[in-house]
């Protein structure tokens, strides 16, 4: 595989579990505070690779130059770890194309996940209520990283709602692995294994495996608890990872809520199998 592979999911929907599963199958051990990769909207990658500033830069201008940042950082046909993306495949306001340039990705794993757990994840992680995160997940201008009191350490993200989000990546053009949050938790070895295989990293059944139980959901909260996590919020300091259980929404949302998210995402949901 030539170029850039990506890690794309709408926020709270398993990137961090995937790439803390890779990170153990490429070292044989794990600290979660040092994840392999980068994240797509680091500010200071993006500084270092264009010599500049962003800090100077207005909105717009900030991200007209995220493509360019990717385009001067990666020399064509070299290999990386994969990046972790929220952003949707869109132009954001101002941009001229997608926060990535096409012609250096190699490689796209989209993950989704239920729109109805994403929510109750959501919401905890950000703090908002579950009517505020239903709010957002449907807001087509929805964005992360935008800040009124000071610099982020991320530029500002197009999220968009659940349902742009997740089509933008799907009608993208690019070479894609759709993975199903619930299949992974289903089947963690068959979902990890096409995961590696679309990154053209061949492994050993038995190395995956041990990666697999290396990050486990339980053992990672547990990490967490005993070190903190640097990505945690500040809404839910050293929670970031919950029970990762598939479903979960049926006791924190109200029918009311639920139905909601259905009317608002039910189109796409469809097409990936979220039913009732």
């Amino acid at each position: 595989m030539n170029g850039y592979a990506l890690i794309a999911s709408y926020p709270r929907s398993g990137n961090t579990w995937v790439r803390a599963v890779l990170t153990a199958l490429v070292r044989g051990q794990l600290d979660i505070n040092a994840l392999e990769g980068s994240i797509a909207s680091d500010r200071a990658f993006i500084d270092d690779a264009l010599e500049i500033e962003t800090s100077d830069l207005l909105p717009d201008e900030e991200r007209r130059l995220r493509p360019a940042a990717y385009r001067a950082a990666l020399p064509s046909g070299a290999r990386s770890f994969p990046i972790k993306i929220h952003d949707a495949w869109l132009p954001a306001a101002g941009a001229a194309e997608p926060p990535f340039p096409r012609e250096r990705i190699g490689a796209v794993i989209l993950i989704v996940r239920d729109p109805r757990d994403v929510v109750v994840s959501l919401a905890g992680y950000y703090g908002f209520t579950i009517d505020a995160a239903i709010d957002a997940m449907a807001h087509p201008r929805f964005s992360l990283g935008t800040s009124k009191t000071g610099l982020r350490p991320q530029v500002s993200q197009l999220v968009s709602s659940w349902s742009r989000h997740t089509a933008s990546w799907l009608d993208c053009g690019l070479p894609l692995t759709l993975v199903r949050y619930e299949d992974l938790i289903a089947a963690p070895l068959k979902g990890f294994a096409a995961i590696a295989g679309a990154l053209d990293h061949m492994t050993a059944p038995d190395a995956l495996a041990a990666a697999v139980d290396t990050a486990r959901l339980d053992r990672l909260k547990a990490a967490e608890a005993r070190s903190g996590f640097r990505e945690s919020s500040p809404y839910a300091p050293n929670r970031f990872f919950g029970s990762g259980t598939a479903g979960g929404w049926r006791g924190k949302l109200t029918a009311a809520q639920a139905a909601r998210i259905c009317r608002d995402h039910g189109a796409v949901m469809r097409e990936l199998r979220y039913g009732d």
